[in-house]
């Protein structure tokens, strides 16, 4: 059991020094790259007087080594990381900057200091490798331990403005642990499809996974992922051992008819998170990887990435209409609550409540938002989650949607109210609502915008749109931006005058 993630990725190193590590299309560092940067860039931490003992660094890039390298040379020298992906939209990293309050932002790629109001240090790539190249020793003493954040990511927020959460040593170990362990078999050395952004939570998954087992990791750069034809081209010359990611990109990949088991013969285990796995992409995968393991799982970015799973039988494929989340890992119990009360009936429906060594301590100087979505259950860390389900009798977790009206969209956690938010800074709008629109399966696969616009000039709809849309090229993420637009003069009200945002989600959708 792994009790000192830092000491632990250490031993890999030595381990396997000469192995490659990180291949990034060709671009390949080894075990001894990552010893001997991440040792570098702590020794450099430590003697930069203008970082401060224990403060995040901010990690600005895409599928880098260096990203990687940063985050672990970070929690050597006592610091959590904060991944920020490349081309983030602005208020969002503003956001991002007042919260977290960082004074280091070590920038991968270009980072746009002129455009912010930030007056920490920026450290650069030519710098850090700088550092890198001095191969400086450097002996663990003060690592991040225990109930120290481990990383903080940024989830959406109901104002517009997202939340930051701190994941503790505590928390990223009992997820480690789990990942390593016979819940999943993976065997040790995999080399693992490196696809998920490192803002993403799921990201774990793959590259801490792989480093804690002496894996290598062939990463994909957002610009491949987003060529279908240069993807699908490079994807089976990868041989990959392990695809960990979204629904929605395995569904991607199944577009590619290399996608199958003869093409890329080393493939043999799927773990997916972050929105709902269906019947139909199984029966897909397959058909496609006979003898797969696929693995399904759940959690939110408030307890450490996943909390649940279960591998994914032929027999669920063929007789379940939706497939089961899985069991509790350990030292989590998940319990389904309804009316402040806990549901002990199997099949009752109401909310899923997450208790145990993987609940984070509550969201970053937000102590309003914590005390409404965290608490203490029985002495134990507890999240409502927000997100409905139930227990079956056999003891599976199942998940039904969510609750309020947070969505998950192309892997993405997504608050309508953020989106809205971000509509109306665009000063061709006066008022927006956005909504999702779900496939016959209840999977939200794009949103749709319901505006009243400013008075304007525009000949056409399709001007205004293009207008509007130009307007927030740098003011909201790519997929946060609505689809469809559809405009109209005013909004149905509920009874006690606000906009009844169900019924439009219900037009959107007959």
């Amino acid at each position: 059991m792994i009790s000192n993630i830092a000491q632990a990725i250490d031993k890999q190193a030595q381990a396997h020094l000469d192995k490659v590590f990180f291949d990034e299309m060709g671009t390949t560092h080894t075990y001894r790259d990552l010893l001997e940067s991440s040792n570098s860039l702590a020794a450099w931490l430590d003697k930069e007087q203008s970082v401060p003992a224990g403060s995040p660094i901010i990690f600005y890039g895409d599928h880098q080594f260096e990203m990687v390298a940063g985050f672990i040379g970070g929690i050597k020298a006592g610091h959590a990381y904060i991944p920020v992906e490349t081309n983030t939209a602005l208020p969002r990293l503003q956001s991002i900057i007042n919260t977290a309050k960082p004074r280091l932002v070590i920038a991968i790629d270009e980072f746009p200091t002129e455009k912010l109001d930030y007056d920490g240090a920026v450290l650069d790539r030519f710098e850090l490798q700088q550092i890198f190249d001095q191969q400086t020793p450097y002996q663990l003493d003060h690592e991040v331990l225990g109930d120290q954040p481990f990383y903080i990511l940024f989830t959406s927020g109901t104002t517009g403005s997202p939340k930051g959460v701190p994941i503790s040593h505590t928390n990223i170990c009992s997820f480690a642990n789990w990942m390593l362990g016979d819940s999943f078999n993976i065997p040790a050395e995999q080399t693992f499809l490196g696809q998920t952004p490192f803002s993403f939570d799921v990201s774990h998954m793959y590259w801490l996974t792989s480093v804690l087992s002496g894996g290598t990791i062939k990463a994909l750069p957002l610009p491949v992922v987003q060529n279908f034809g240069q993807m699908f081209k490079v994807l089976p010359s990868l041989k990959v051992n392990v695809f960990v990611g979204t629904p929605s990109f395995g569904e991607m990949l199944l577009l590619s008819r290399d996608f199958n088991a003869e093409k890329m013969p080393d493939l043999q285990y799927f773990v997916f998170c972050g929105e709902e796995l269906t019947v139909g992409t199984v029966k897909q995968l397959f058909k496609r990887f006979p003898d797969a393991h696929i693995f399904n799982t759940y959690g939110p970015t408030e307890a450490a990435v996943a909390v649940t799973s279960c591998e994914i039988t032929k027999d669920m494929v063929a007789h379940d209409k939706r497939l089961p989340i899985g069991v509790d890992k350990p030292g989590v119990t998940t319990s389904i609550w309804k009316d402040n009360k806990q549901v002990t009936e199997h099949d009752v429906h109401g909310e899923i409540i997450i208790a145990g060594d993987s609940v984070a301590n509550g969201y970053l100087n937000n102590p309003k938002k914590t005390a409404q979505n965290f608490f203490m259950l029985n002495g134990v860390k507890a999240y409502r989650t927000g997100d409905a389900g139930f227990i079956s009798e056999d003891g599976m977790r199942h998940i039904i949607g969510r609750m309020d009206f947070q969505i998950k969209l192309h892997g993405f956690r997504v608050e309508l109210d953020e989106v809205r938010a971000s509509l109306e800074r665009s000063q061709y709008i006066k008022q927006a609502v956005a909504v999702p629109k779900y496939n016959r399966n209840h999977q939200a696969t794009h949103l749709i915008a319901y505006v009243i616009a400013q008075p304007n000039d525009f000949e056409n709809e399709q001007e205004l749109t293009k207008a509007i849309r130009d307007s927030l090229k740098d003011q909201i993420m790519d997929y946060m931006m609505p689809t469809q637009f559809v405009y109209v003069d005013s909004f149905p009200k509920s009874a006690n005058g606000k906009i009844a945002v169900k019924q439009l989600i219900a037009e959107a959708n007959k």
